[in-house]
């Protein structure tokens, strides 16, 4: 797919030094444009597998067309980084988990927030202060963009699947499983959003707060929206003597105060590429230098039965 995530993931491998990437779109225009303005080659979505040695791929296409990609491919035995979230369906999940296991194969989702330096220092914050941790809010915005698929329930769009889904695995990543949900408010409020989508489908809700608690007992709120006028997101917790700030946008400071230790940081990160993080990771796990751990389908599985129990 050579859409808005497209130039990220190409970055992403040019910056990891790899240079033979071959641009596939079902609009073979896009991907012809695409090659040009990076110099890449671009082939016929029919001949998606036909080329032997190529056994990496990124899927940069919207949710609803992962499962076919994603099964195809895994046949073809080739390693795999998608765009969140991989499936929206358990069990194809269950199915890709179990072949990808047995043929050896990496199958990574594209959870890029656990590839941000400041959150990367949250987590370790987090977990030298475990036991003080009481609460933690996680929140991302965003006005939404102009693909009408993002606004579609159909097609996989909405806040739930564009935005929640990354506080969801973050939360996951720094607290462990969550496992009690105590509120929830999910909402439509750009109604005139329809407009833009099949009349056969449905619009997707452009709200969801989710209030829960984690095994240890930390009450954690996750917020996601399509309607404010820009982008935002950052993670805030706190407990006694104890507060964390941290955000993946270089305006917004990370903050890290513990009273009792006297540890106190406040600074500004440079903007970081994080699908170069993310893609160097992805390759270390093929070359077996590091064990895939993170954005792994297990972790897919779990956001995927916290959502249906959230929204079901």
């Amino acid at each position: 797919g050579c859409g808005r995530q497209a130039p990220k993931h190409i970055i992403g491998y040019l910056e990891n030094g790899i240079k033979d990437i071959f641009l596939f779109d079902v609009i073979e225009s896009r991907a012809r444009e695409l090659a040009t303005e990076y110099n890449l080659q671009f082939k016929k979505i029919d001949d998606l597998v036909a080329l032997p040695d190529i056994g990496i791929y990124s899927i940069c296409t919207p949710p609803k067309t992962h499962d076919r990609l994603i099964e195809t491919l895994i046949n073809n035995n080739k390693h795999i980084l998608c765009e969140k979230p991989l499936s929206l369906n358990l069990d194809n999940l269950f199915k890709f988990e179990h072949l990808s296991n047995e043929k050896g194969l990496t199958v990574m989702g594209g959870y890029i927030y656990k590839f941000s330096p400041s959150h990367i220092e949250m987590k370790e914050f987090i977990e030298a202060n475990q036991n003080q941790v009481q609460s933690a809010y996680l929140r991302i915005a965003s006005p939404g963009i102009k693909n009408a698929w993002q606004f579609s329930k159909n097609k996989g769009g909405g806040a739930i699947n564009e935005l929640f889904v990354h506080m969801l695995d973050l939360a996951n990543w720094y607290f462990g499983q969550i496992d009690n949900i105590e509120e929830i408010d999910i909402q439509t409020y750009r109604p005139d959003r329809e407009s833009m989508i099949d009349k056969n489908d449905l619009l997707a809700e452009d709200f969801i707060t989710v209030k829960a608690r984690n095994r240890s007992g930390v009450s954690i709120t996750i917020e996601a929206d399509m309607i404010s006028n820009d982008f935002v997101q950052y993670v805030n917790i706190s407990g006694p003597g104890l507060m964390g700030f941290c955000s993946i946008q270089p305006n917004l400071p990370l903050i890290l105060r513990q009273s009792e230790k006297k540890y106190d940081i406040c600074e500004y990160k440079e903007f970081k590429n994080l699908h170069t993080s993310q893609i160097n990771y992805f390759l270390n796990c093929i070359d077996k230098i590091t064990t895939h751990s993170q954005s792994t389908i297990s972790e897919s599985i779990d956001i995927y039965k916290f959502l249906h129990e959230a929204t079901d």
